[in-house]
């Protein structure tokens, strides 16, 4: 157990104790400060106690992590919402598959040259490709490893821009190897698209505007790496895709 922990514990079996003793005490001897030898007594009361009983001990601190879990997960949650609610918006301008009111909303952070990003790959557009039309995935650019992941994240936007967003994702998440300027081109042209424009599209403000506002989001709550996962709102770090996996389909039996 953690030294911080034991000693908020210990601190809260410290104070628990002399309240309890104040409790049966005469009030004007409770209003009294209590004198040197006194507050030496109570210590050593209190410290013999805990040793006799350590199942106090072991009880406040189960207290203490179970407090710290529970608000860990109310702040995250009042940070997230905010973030969910923009990516659930139909003015989201972020590329996406599936209908707007699919019963599951299935959000990825990513980078193009993050290894576990081309691992979760394959799940991530079988869930894409699902033709029930009840999930929808939405893909969020953050492009945080390499230069090299900044320029494709731009490439793959102003690809959105002529229609081919999902053709130029799936050739790069498929790419081995860095992703250099011509590697992207040769891409582009691959998936049929027109990469003058593209490059002159990759430098608009637009484009700018909503790396940054990826950034934000993720930083908003407490996302620093790739991959990273939002299912109807629950967050799921990095590649764990039988969790991923776990939360569709406790949203789908949901909606069945």
């Amino acid at each position: 157990m953690p030294l911080h922990l034991f000693k908020k514990a210990a601190g809260f079996a410290a104070i628990a104790l002399p309240l309890s003793i104040m409790a049966v005490t005469p009030a004007h001897a409770a209003d009294d400060s209590l004198s040197n030898a006194q507050q030496k007594q109570v210590e050593t009361m209190i410290e013999n106690y805990l040793m006799d009983h350590p199942d106090v001990l072991l009880k406040a601190l189960q207290n203490v992590q179970t407090w710290q879990m529970a608000e860990k997960t109310r702040l995250q949650d009042e940070a997230i919402a905010p973030v969910w609610k923009a990516l659930t918006s139909k003015d989201s301008t972020a590329p996406s598959v599936g209908a707007t009111n699919a019963p599951v909303t299935v959000v990825e952070f990513f980078d193009y040259q993050c290894g576990y990003c081309k691992r979760a790959f394959d799940d991530v557009m079988a869930m894409a490709d699902d033709d029930t039309q009840k999930i929808r995935t939405v893909f969020l650019e953050l492009p945080i490893l390499t230069p090299e992941s900044l320029v494709a994240a731009k490439a793959a936007l102003a690809a959105q821009k002529q229609g081919k967003y999902l053709e130029l994702h799936r050739a790069m998440m498929g790419s081995r190897g860095k992703l250099t300027d011509d590697r992207i081109d040769e891409l582009a042209a691959g998936a049929g698209i027109d990469v003058a424009k593209m490059r002159k599209d990759m430098n608009g403000d637009d484009i700018r505007q909503e790396l940054s506002r990826n950034a934000a989001m993720a930083k908003s709550i407490g996302v620093n790496g790739t991959p990273a996962f939002l299912i109807n709102g629950t967050l799921v770090a990095g590649a764990d895709m039988e969790r991923v996996k776990s939360l569709v389909d406790a949203g789908l039996e949901k909606e069945s």
